[in-house]
C-alpha cells in the first residue's frame, strides 16, 4: 500500500496523516525512521488505559502483545524502494485482504490488533447495533476524507495526440497550462507528415482538451494512457 503512495484506514492510516503533518508542515524529518509505528503506539496508549476496566486480563495482555510487536515491525521493517504492486487498485485489494486476514485472527485468538478494533469493541458494549467493521469504517471516511482534501485525488491520463495541423499545443498552454513534448512524424501509408503531441492532464483537463482539440481538428487522432504514475517537476491539481 504505501510504496504506491496509498494511505492505511484506522488507527494506522491516522498515524501516517500525524507523520505527513509533522514533515511537511513543521519540516520534521525521521530520516528512514517509519515514524508511523511509534505513533500508532501513542494513539492505542489511551486506549489501552480505558481497556484495563472494561475487558479481560487475558485480552488485554494479548493485545498489548500484538500493539508492541505491530508497533515494532512497523517501524523497523523498511518501506519498499520500489513498487511490488505498479497498480492501484491491485494494491488496494491485496493490502485489504492482507490487513482483514490479520485482525480476523488477533480477535479469533482472543486479543486484537489495537486501533479501530478496540474502538470498536468498547462502542458495542455501549450500542448494540454497532461492530467493529461498522466503526473501522466510519472512521475510514473521516481518513479518507481528510486525505482527499489535503492531497490531490485527481486522475492522471497522458494524451499522445497525432494530427496533421500545426499549433494544436498552443490550445494546450493557453487552456489547461501544461507541458507539452513535440515531435515530427510521417504516416506509414502516405508519407504525410504530421505532428505528435505528448501532454500529461487531469481528467476534468481531458474533456475539456478533447473537446476544443476535435473542434480545432476533426481529423485529430487522440491516445489515451489512464492512471499514469508521474515523478519530477509536474504540477497536480484538485480538480
Amino acid at each position: 500500500i504505501v510504496p504506491v503512495g496509498l494511505y492505511n484506514g484506522g488507527f494506522l492510516g491516522i498515524a501516517q496523516l500525524i507523520r505527513h503533518f509533522m514533515e511537511s508542515w513543521f519540516g520534521i524529518s525521521f530520516g528512514s525512521t517509519n515514524i508511523a509505528g511509534i505513533l500508532y503506539f501513542v494513539l492505542n496508549i489511551p486506549l489501552l488505559a480505558v481497556s484495563l476496566k472494561r475487558f479481560g486480563k487475558e485480552f488485554l495482555a494479548k493485545t498489548i502483545y500484538c500493539v508492541c510487536w505491530y508497533s515494532l515491525f512497523l517501524t523497523v521493517v523498511p518501506i519498499a524502494d520500489h513498487l511490488l504492486v505498479d497498480e492501484h487498485l491491485t494494491a488496494c485489494v491485496a493490502g485489504g485482504v492482507i490487513c482483514g486476514i490479520g485482525a480476523g485472527m488477533t480477535l479469533l485468538s482472543g486479543g486484537s490488533g489495537g486501533g479501530e478494533e478496540i474502538l470498536g469493541l468498547l462502542l458495542m458494549q455501549k450500542h448494540s447495533n454497532l461492530s467493529v467493521g461498522k466503526v473501522s469504517a466510519m472512521l475510514n471516511i473521516f481518513i479518507f476524507g481528510t486525505c482527499a482534501i489535503i492531497f490531490s485525488i485527481s486522475i492522471m491520463l497522458t494524451m499522445l495526440i497525432i494530427t496533421k495541423k500545426q499549433g494544436l499545443e498552443k490550445i494546450i498552454f493557453e487552456k489547461v497550462n501544461r507541458g507539452v513534448t513535440k515531435w515530427n512524424a510521417y504516416g506509414a501509408y502516405k508519407n504525410e507528415e504530421r505532428e505528435i503531441l505528448m501532454t500529461v492532464v487531469s481528467k476534468s483537463e481531458f474533456l475539456q482538451l478533447r473537446r476544443l482539440l476535435l473542434a480545432a481538428d476533426p481529423e485529430v487522432f487522440i491516445i489515451i494512457e489512464e492512471n499514469v504514475f508521474v515523478v519530477g517537476n509536474f504540477q497536480k491539481r484538485v480538480n
